[in-house]
């Protein structure tokens, strides 16, 4: 079970209709694969989201993934090609952890599955000893 399918990837990032298949697979498994790791599971329905927010963080995740991806690696060789950097650089600060966007945008969905998952207690306190 994913967060997004592939059929679904489009109605939220329309390039991947350009996209081989293979491509698309493989780095929608790792956008879903990114969201299950930070949210921890499959969370709750949360009221008043009908699961659009979260196909779309994982649409996002999927986009940061892929940008720039395949133009950097030469597929026959595994030789860095220009299209990636020749030496060495920072990227800005803005761009420093560029799924943080993702990561915000997943943490009600987090907090839901966590909440849903907590242990429980009737009194909320525990007795220790006999």
């Amino acid at each position: 079970m994913a967060y997004l399918t592939a059929e679904e990837l489009p109605q939220y990032f329309p390039a991947a209709r350009n996209m081989d298949t293979e491509e698309v697979a493989l780095f929608l498994q790792r956008a879903n694969s990114y969201a299950f790791g930070i949210i921890g599971g499959y969370p709750p329905a949360i009221p008043g989201d009908d699961g659009t927010n979260l196909k779309a963080a994982v649409a996002l995740a999927f986009e940061i993934l892929t940008e720039g991806e395949t133009a950097q690696v030469d597929p026959t060789n595994g030789n860095i090609t220009e299209a990636a950097p020749t030496r060495t650089f920072n990227r800005s600060d803005r761009n420093a952890k560029p799924l943080a966007t993702v990561d915000t945008m997943l943490t009600p969905y987090k907090r839901a599955y966590e909440e849903a998952n907590a242990p429980k207690s009737d009194t909320g306190v525990l007795w220790l000893g006999g």
